[in-house]
């Protein structure tokens, strides 16, 4: 789990690239005076640059990305820009990540490997390495920015100024690199030097592809090249066989929010798919033996990441020791089916709000009446007396998508297998330092280990492509070639038949096959920073009914802020501070902007 990822961190600080230079022991040449020659004299010095290129590719969290959609709230502003994006405040001065700095890692590398003395096959292998990560940077460039210059050989630092090339030129040449890429690459590694487990695969090229095409309405080849993973690739759908002690406290009280035998639904079933769907992300099943990891970002013991941070402080509620930095909204929420894969019936704003405030209201009461009463003593009480299940404002949450409850942590709602004891109930403290604005705080994704170094940082290897999504890229593909036809139902049982839901609807048109499944990846792919690149690729009327003059509101009805719309918003402006190393780019900037 620690192997590659903790090469790349540490060879990050000390990498030599080409003829530019830098050393950890701070005593350098100039790089100027340093001639090629005295490096990539050997296959180690090409194995170093390439995990260099690794650190700066290889994406972490997604939650962040989440924040520029309807579903993820960012309380600070030096995290991200996503509540002034979603307000159609963003402007040049904004940098959204234009970034050459791993293209042009890639490109130095592709330039020297040439002619680095070693086994010829390796060198072949490390090539193709190079190229699907640099396409990833592409990729990920056209999405935010659509036309990019396309740069594939070493520019000197005096070079001309460059010219954006246009979105066809940019998505043909990725799926160029993709499909050669995963040609000259292995299904797999057996780990240790140099083929060590974690290294980008014909898999994780194929899902890229796959990725890809879907985002690009090129739909045959999406369909076609996740069908290749689905059928040789070996992965599954990761699953528990036992509830652990904690885990099992919480099935024993599922009870009073799922209505078994009204629904007949198979309770063992149901509650370990909860635990499944959740657990994919903790520590122990965070790793690259993991059956549902493509590709992971992985944890290197002792190397401060801040994308390991993210998982175990920016993520989690004051009262679990973080900051709630980004929190799900209740537009996410609401998102989430019915116990039997319906729409769910939801309340209105104010009868919603009225039935927080008066739980909120009985809770205060009881806590003042005695200094030995707790909101979590409330919560306990209420869940031992059977009570909770007749809560106003509970109701809403009752007979819901598995997914829901693993994934959000829900006011006045237990959680027990964190690592601050066994009694937890989720408190909303409105107003409170570090606590969630929005009335929610994230449970996917959390980890509930902390580091030994005491960095705050998770433990355990982040899946940045796992095959839940390939799973969902065939059924919205397909759909748009064929229909909603059984092998569409089947992908999609797959994922339901893992979180204990229900199978989806054998007969729908095509337009209501593709509703199902816009609200399917919401739901199995929130947090993981997809919500955005899904809702430009739907349209921009899509965009506007979920965006303009919608709140995200507090579960007592105060509004955190109305988002607006603008069909500029489809492509984010080329920041100022490119533009002005580039004049170039001032002429050609993103309409709107």
């Amino acid at each position: 789990m620690k192997n590659i990822n903790k090469l790349f961190k540490s060879i990050a600080f000390c990498t030599i690239i080409g003829a530019t230079v830098a050393s950890c022991d701070l005593e350098v040449e100039p790089p100027s005076s340093i001639a090629s020659e005295t490096y990539w004299t050997s296959e180690k010095d090409a194995w170093m640059n390439l995990n260099v290129i690794y650190s700066n590719t290889i994406p972490g969290i997604g939650v962040y990305d989440d924040t520029y959609s309807p579903d993820a709230y960012c309380q600070y502003s030096w995290e991200s820009s996503g509540s002034t994006f979603l307000q159609n405040g963003m402007s040049a001065a904004y940098d959204a990540g234009w970034n050459f700095e791993t293209i042009r890692k890639a490109n130095l590398f592709l330039s020297q490997i040439e002619n680095c003395p070693m086994d010829e096959a390796l060198k072949a292998r490390f090539i193709a390495e190079a190229r699907i990560m640099r396409a990833w940077q592409y990729l990920s460039l056209t999405q935010t920015f659509g036309k990019a210059p396309l740069i594939t050989e070493v520019l000197p630092y005096d070079a001309e100024n460059v010219t954006r090339d246009e979105i066809s030129v940019i998505r043909e040449f990725i799926m160029k690199e993709l499909t050669e890429g995963a040609a000259g690459l292995p299904e797999k590694y057996t780990g240790g030097y140099p083929n060590e487990k974690g290294r980008i695969t014909k898999y994780v090229a194929l899902s890229l592809k796959a990725r890809a095409a879907l985002n690009f309405g090129d739909y045959a080849t999406a369909e076609s090249t996740a069908k290749e993973i689905m059928d040789r690739g070996g992965f599954s759908l990761f699953r528990i066989s036992s509830l652990n002690e904690a885990q099992q406290k919480e099935a024993d009280e599922m009870d009073l929010y799922i209505d078994f035998t009204k629904f007949n639904i198979d309770k063992e079933k149901f509650v370990k798919g909860m635990f499944s769907y959740e657990a994919l992300w903790h520590t122990e099943n965070g790793n690259t033996d993991n059956p549902e990891y493509i590709m992971t970002r992985q944890y290197a013991a002792s190397d401060w990441d801040y994308q390991d941070m993210v998982r175990y402080t920016s993520m989690r509620p004051n009262q679990l020791g973080g900051w709630s930095s980004v929190t799900p909204t209740q537009n996410l929420v609401d998102s989430y089916w019915a116990v039997d894969g319906s729409k769910p019936n939801l309340p209105s704003k104010t009868e919603r709000a009225a039935n927080y405030t008066e739980l909120r209201k009985e809770a205060d009461e009881f806590i003042a009446t005695d200094n030995k009463n707790t909101f979590r003593l409330f919560v306990e009480n209420k869940v031992k007396s059977g009570e909770i299940r007749n809560e106003k404002y509970i109701s809403e949450y009752r007979n819901r998508d598995s997914r829901l409850y693993v994934s959000i942590m829900l006011p006045f709602k237990g959680w027990y297998e964190t690592n601050y004891g066994t009694d937890f109930a989720y408190e909303w403290i409105k107003g409170g330092n570090n606590e969630s604005k929005t009335g929610f705080n994230f449970r996917k994704t959390l980890s509930l280990e902390n580091d030994p170094s005491g960095y705050g940082q998770a433990t355990g290897d982040y899946p940045c492509i796992r095959y839940a999504e390939i799973l969902l890229i065939f059924a919205e593909a397909r759909t748009q070639t064929t229909g909603f036809d059984g092998q569409v139902q089947a992908a999609l049982n797959e994922l339901r038949d893992r979180c204990g839901m229900p199978n989806v609807p054998t007969s729908l048109s095509k337009e209501q096959g593709l509703e199902l499944i816009r609200n399917e990846r919401r739901i199995e792919l929130a947090a993981e920073g997809f919500r955005l690149d899904d809702m430009i690729r739907y349209g921009a009327a899509y965009c506007k009914e979920q965006i303009n003059n919608v709140d995200i509101t507090m579960p007592d009805g105060e509004k955190v802020i109305t988002m607006k719309w603008d069909d500029r918003m489809l492509l984010k402006a080329i920041p100022q501070s490119a533009i002005d190393l580039n004049p170039l780019l001032k002429t050609d900037q993103n309409p709107g902007y």
